[in-house]
C-alpha cells in the first residue's frame, strides 16, 4: 500500500516513515501542501498523512482540493489543534480520520489498518492478498495471478500451517463436481510458486502440501 506523508517536521516525517516501512508500506514524503498536491497530479497513495499546520497552503487547503478533485486516497489529518471545532473542521472538510499530536504511533498504525480495510489482509511471510480487491503482493510488487492460481492461494493462506491433501485442495479450490486429474493441483502450485517464490509453499512427502508461517 502507498502511502504520502505531508509533514513539514522532518523529524516527525522521518519518524513516520520508518514506522510505516518497517510494517511494509511504500512511503513517499513531501513538506507542504502545494508539494502534497503536485504529487497527486503525477502519481498516486492510498492513503495521505496529512499534517493542518503547514507553510504556504495548510492540510485544511490541501485537504478540501483533494476531495473538490475527487481524488481516491484515504486521508488522516494530524494536528496539535486540540478544540473539538478543529476536529469536526478537519472532518467536514474531507478527512476520513483525525489524530492530535503528540499521538501514539501503534494506535496510528491500528487506525491505519482499519480505515484502509487492511485486517482482513491475509499474509505470509512477503506474501499479502487482499480479498476485498483481489490484490496480491510479493515484496510490496503486485502478482498478477490467474483466477484459480488465486483461489488457490486464498484456500492455502486461510489454511495457514495446515497440511492439505490433493483430494482437499481439487474440492475446495476447483469443486466436489471436478472430474479432472488430481495432478492439476501439482501443475498449478508450481505456477503458483513461480510467481511467489518456492520457499512459501511446502511439499509433505506422502499427504499433500501447507503454507508455513514459519517462512515469515
Amino acid at each position: 500500500m502507498k502511502v504520502l506523508i505531508a509533514e513539514d517536521d522532518e523529524n516527525m516525517s522521518r519518524i513516520l516513515k520508518l514506522y510505516l516501512e518497517r510494517e511494509g508500506y511504500t512511503v513517499q514524503t513531501v513538506f507542504n501542501g502545494e508539494d502534497a498536491l503536485d504529487y497527486f497530479e503525477t502519481d498516486g497513495a492510498d492513503l495521505m498523512i496529512l499534517d493542518w499546520m503547514m507553510p504556504g497552503r495548510d492540510g485544511l487547503s490541501v485537504c478540501r482540493e483533494i476531495r473538490r478533485m475527487k481524488i481516491p486516497v484515504k486521508i488522516i489529518m494530524l494536528t496539535a489543534k486540540s478544540a473539538a471545532a478543529s476536529e469536526l473542521q478537519g472532518l467536514v472538510t474531507g478527512a476520513d480520520d483525525y489524530i492530535r499530536k503528540p499521538f501514539d504511533m501503534e494506535i496510528l498504525l491500528v487506525r491505519i489498518k482499519k480505515l484502509c480495510n487492511m485486517e482482513s489482509i491475509l499474509r505470509c511471510g512477503a506474501v499479502s492478498l487482499n480479498p476485498q480487491t483481489h490484490e496480491v503482493r510479493m515484496d510490496q510488487k503486485k502478482v498478477n495471478l490467474t483466477k484459480k492460481e488465486y483461489d488457490l492461494l486464498h484456500y492455502f493462506l486461510v489454511n495457514k500451517n495446515m497440511i492439505l491433501s490433493r483430494e482437499q485442495i481439487l474440492d475446495s479450490v476447483w469443486g466436489m463436481d471436478y472430474a479432472g486429474d488430481v495432478r492439476t493441483v501439482d501443475t498449478h502450485i508450481r505456477r503458483l510458486r513461480k510467481k511467489i517464490g518456492d520457499s512459501c509453499i511446502k511439499t509433505s512427502f506422502g499427504s499433500g502440501y501447507r503454507m508455513e508461517e514459519a517462512y515469515e
